[in-house]
């Protein structure tokens, strides 16, 4: 772990001080929401776009991580006219960070999106990213369907994403922990659909963001 001055004249007194962590369980989280809800547009800024409603807890829990992580606060902003929340996170000396660490600069699926080897190569590193993706493009949800004038209710996961890469991976890395994904939709989707999958999956990974464990706990389960 390093600190380092993200101005390119350190010498003057307004420069922001930024601590570029070494390789965790808290930054491969991180990454799995940059990969997920996040983006880096320019040279000096990072940005999280969350729902301002249904994330609402969960924008709390990021910003604490991100000034955990990185030693500085970020901006926190309600979009107008809509129901999103932006994260910005200025710093040239951290973005340069995140891009080396494996983030893409500009277009996430243009240029390549993947789950970076450094996180690949640690089982708690994927579990941590893979946690971080599905708590920003994941979702729960409940179907219920009536049999014989008996209304029954099912539990299933999913997960979109634009990146075939992206896809294969989370599914390796499910089929690691005993967790069968189905993929549909083209291949932009995962899903689980049998509520011991889902509990397998919130027993490994778990999940940090209400909006999810606010279903599990309306079907029945606990987390």
């Amino acid at each position: 772990m390093v600190r380092i001055s993200s101005l390119q004249y350190p010498k003057k007194s307004h420069r922001k001080v930024v601590t570029l962590p070494d390789p965790s369980i808290e930054l491969a989280e991180f990454f799995g929401i940059m990969m997920g809800d996040g983006g880096i547009n320019n040279a000096w800024q990072a940005n999280i776009c969350l729902n301002s409603v249904a994330d609402k807890d969960f924008v709390v829990y990021v910003c604490t991580a991100i000034k955990k992580l990185f030693g500085i606060q970020p901006s926190v902003f309600k979009c107008k006219n809509s129901q999103a929340t932006k994260i910005l996170i200025s710093s040239v000396a951290l973005v340069d960070f995140l891009v080396d660490k494996g983030l893409k600069r500009g277009g996430k699926l243009k240029n390549g999106l993947s789950i970076p080897e450094w996180i690949l190569g640690s089982t708690e590193y994927k579990i941590a990213c893979v946690r971080g993706l599905m708590d920003t493009d994941g979702c729960l949800y409940i179907h219920k369907h009536t049999v014989a004038g008996k209304i029954y209710k099912n539990i299933g996961l999913c997960f979109c994403s634009h990146s075939p890469v992206v896809i294969a991976q989370i599914c390796a890395v499910f089929e690691e922990f005993g967790i069968i994904p189905h993929i549909s939709n083209q291949g932009r989707s995962i899903y689980l659909y049998k509520e011991s999958a889902v509990a397998r999956y919130l027993e490994v990974f778990s999940t940090l963001n209400e909006r999810i464990r606010s279903v599990y706990k309306k079907f029945g389960g606990v987390s």
